[in-house]
């Protein structure tokens, strides 16, 4: 009977620690450069980091509703077309209309 070694390369510490440890070394040296200080408490890294976390959490929800608002008026105009463009395959005035409409904006 034999045996097998295993080498492991993995560490022993947990990666989501080592993020955290990582992002409170990020954020006490981003609260250092704003207030000029070279050592704040953890704590105050941590409210600095969660400050600027929720600024970046309300642009991007600002921009995320700008965007949801901006496609569903795209939506709603595509359908309207859509109508548009049907009801101008069953009466030639209204292709007439469609038609003189896209030539004078070429103008």
């Amino acid at each position: 009977m034999t045996t097998s070694t295993v080498h492991s390369s993995s560490s022993f510490e947990h990666s989501g620690i080592v993020r955290v440890q990582r992002a409170a070394v990020f954020l006490q040296a981003t609260a250092a450069d704003l207030t000029g200080s070279q050592r704040l408490p953890l704590g105050a890294g941590i409210r600095a980091g969660l400050g600027m976390l929720a600024a970046m959490t309300r642009r991007a929800a600002v921009t995320v509703r700008a965007g949801h608002r901006d496609w569903v008026q795209s939506r709603k105009q595509a359908a309207e077309d859509e109508r548009t463009w049907n009801a101008a395959l069953k009466d030639a005035r209204v292709m007439a209309d469609l038609s003189r409409a896209m030539h004078d904006q070429g103008r």
